[in-house]
């Protein structure tokens, strides 16, 4: 009985703390929400206050021992400045325990009364910083953490430490630490083992993500993470959105018979995203907006439908009645307009050469966090060289128009262009305009700039290839003479003609840089190792490298002959002294030999010769005037 007392004097007290708000949740109205944060009590005397990072209390989250469940925490940042980033997470045990190793008077009875014992098993995922996302000034975020409660828990009131870290828009980073107080119960009746872990099937909404925002007139195209948490596989799900003519209860206009998706099986511990695209009316006021969903499924595959589950996810919608009243000769920087960037791009292919087809898809995201972006036109507008274009439309318009883009929303634009042959190789921009409007800010214009690398494809040939001598001995060497020329228009880098084949040994041959329209020498030995046992053919590459250093290759074949060499045999070896052969006496020999003889004899005939004439002449009287 004093149990159940205290128990009720610890609710009474509670409910005290958070101002009676057991039916509040977090996603009151702006003004109900403005009235509890102005109240909210400090839960335990180490926590930060709350000048600049308040904790929105609603109703005391429940959590069911031995389960997982989760924990839903709005930040709001009543600071004077905008987060650029905020991340929170749930302290580790060792930390915890630290933190609550004492209780001082100012705790007061709540937290002396509770159990400041550790209530959530360790998983990886317990202790993961979460991300928020940005945070304006005044503005608040919903974040929903994921815990498993300790199957040994008693049943009462415990403090969970959580951890925040804000980053500001000049880069300073400022840590908190918050504790909220969670009611850990035990879930009545006889359950099974399997059960005692999770439900056979169950789903959480919104997990590991910021809520979704819209506004007002403008389409929010937005996601809904789900996960089954259960441990069996939901066949067949669907999800039917419960909708309302009301636009006090449901924010968008109902252009469609209905909003039901069909997911298929999700597995356990699977998360999907359920995706939406819906026009908020204009009529919708500021606000957090609960959409409520069924989910239907069956149990087994092709068995019946199982009873729906009921679940909500929140939207914050930006309304009229947010916006600031502008004059009418408000100038540029009294309005705000979307900032519409280049989230990322790529070619295909990726290498683009001069002259080649490409497919540029660029990723337009609005960089905003709550301004929307419609009627957008985006015109690309290559460089010019010489007063032409490097890149040209294949289909000639160079624009791409979209309706919208939401905060944070992305859109992938693709063109396809033809590439000047005669372009040089480096990058060239190319400036993206822009023109949209935007709920203040009609015809914006912005533009931004890509820059895409062409390249020039190398190109060389080779002059008449002079192997002298063609034909070589084992051993021998041969010299290999011809020119290198340079064709493109880019430098050939460290070119290198390589020798290779079975009968030479390798041989590289270094050329050097070769600048376009010049040529470089080849002027090799190369040495014959075996004989040739093919056709003769010895491979030639040449290899050249581009100013990255990306090694390129021409292979050519030229012809030589390497051959065994014939041994010369002395036929006078091993030979007996008489079986050596006289040498026949040639012509020479032979006149000497008779030189002396027929001499003698030519003489005695010319002497005989003139001996006769002077006679006979003598006779005649006429031996004066032979004379």
């Amino acid at each position: 009985m004093k149990k159940r007392i205290n128990r009720i004097l610890l609710f009474i007290l509670t409910a005290a703390m958070i101002l009676g708000s057991g039916s509040v949740t977090a996603f009151a109205d702006e003004e109900e929400t403005e009235k509890e944060d102005t109240l909210i009590p400090k839960v335990f005397h180490k926590d930060d206050d709350n000048s600049e990072l308040r904790i929105v209390i609603g109703k005391t989250e429940s959590v069911v021992i031995g389960k997982t469940s989760s924990l839903s925490v709005t930040i709001k940042n009543t600071s004077d400045v905008d987060w650029k980033k905020t991340k929170i997470w749930i302290a580790s045990e060792e930390y915890y325990r630290d933190y609550y190793d004492e209780i001082e008077d100012e705790d007061g009875e709540i937290i002396k009364t509770m159990k400041a014992t550790y209530p959530f098993e360790i998983n990886d995922s317990l202790n993961e910083h979460h991300s928020v996302g940005p945070l304006k000034s005044g503005g608040k975020k919903t974040v929903n953490l994921r815990v498993s409660v300790k199957k040994n828990l008693e049943e009462g009131y415990y403090p969970v430490l959580l951890g925040l870290s804000v980053e500001d828009k000049n880069g300073s980073v400022r840590d908190f630490e918050k504790t909220i107080i969670v009611w850990a119960e035990q879930k009545s009746g006889s359950t099974t083992e399997s059960e005692e872990e999770s439900e056979p099937v169950s789903f959480a909404l919104g997990e590991n993500q910021p809520t979704p925002q819209g506004i007002y007139s403008q389409v929010m195209d937005f996601h809904v993470n789900m996960r089954n948490t259960g441990y069996k596989t939901a066949y067949d799900v669907r999800v039917e959105m419960e909708l309302s003519e009301s636009v006090e209860k449901f924010p968008f206009e109902i252009n469609d018979g209905n909003y039901d998706r069909r997911l298929n099986d999700i597995a356990s511990n699977q998360t999907v995203e359920v995706p939406y695209s819906m026009a908020v009316r204009e009529k919708a006021k500021t606000g957090y907006y609960p959409i409520k969903y069924k989910i239907h499924y069956r149990e087994e595959e092709n068995g019946n439908f199982a009873a729906p589950i009921e679940a909500t996810m929140y939207v914050r919608i930006i309304g009229k009645d947010e916006e600031d009243e502008l004059s009418a000769d408000a100038g540029e920087n009294e309005r705000t307009k979307a900032r519409i960037v280049v989230d990322s791009f790529e070619t295909e292919p990726a290498r683009i050469l001069a002259g080649q087809d490409f497919t540029l898809r660029v990723k337009m995201k609005n960089a905003s966090s709550q301004i929307s972006a419609s009627n957008i036109l985006f015109t690309f507008d290559p460089e010019t060289v010489s007063e032409s274009p490097v890149f040209t439309t294949v289909n000639g318009s160079n624009s791409v128009v979209v309706n919208s883009l939401s905060p944070g929303a992305s859109e992938v634009l693709t063109m396809h262009f033809t590439s000047s042959p005669s372009a040089e190789q480096r990058s060239y921009t190319v400036t993206i305009s822009e023109q949209y409007d935007s709920p203040e800010f009609k015809n914006a214009k912005e533009s931004v700039k890509i820059a895409i690398p062409i390249k020039q494809e190398a190109r060389l040939n080779t002059g008449n290839m002079e192997v002298m001598p063609n034909s070589i001995d084992v051993g021998n060497e041969t010299n290999i003479m011809f020119d290198v020329n340079n064709t493109g228009k880019v430098t050939l880098y460290n070119v290198t003609a390589i020798f290779e084949a079975d009968s030479i040994q390798r041989s590289e041959n270094y050329v050097g840089n070769i600048k376009p329209g010049e040529s470089g020498n080849v002027d090799a030995m190369i040495h014959g190792t075996a004989p040739t046992m093919d056709d003769g053919m010895i491979r030639v590459s040449i290899t050249y490298e581009d100013e990255n250093g990306e090694v390129s290759s021409v292979d050519k074949e030229i012809q030589l002959f390497v051959m065994e060499p014939v041994p010369m045999e002395d036929p006078f070896v091993n030979m007996d002294p008489m079986d050596i052969p006289e040498p026949e006496p040639s012509k020479m020999d032979m006149l000497k030999n008779y030189a002396l003889p027929l001499g003698a004899a030519a003489v005695l005939v010319l002497g005989g010769i003139v001996f006769l004439v002077k006679r006979k002449k003598k006779k005649a009287g006429m031996d004066d005037e032979i004379l």
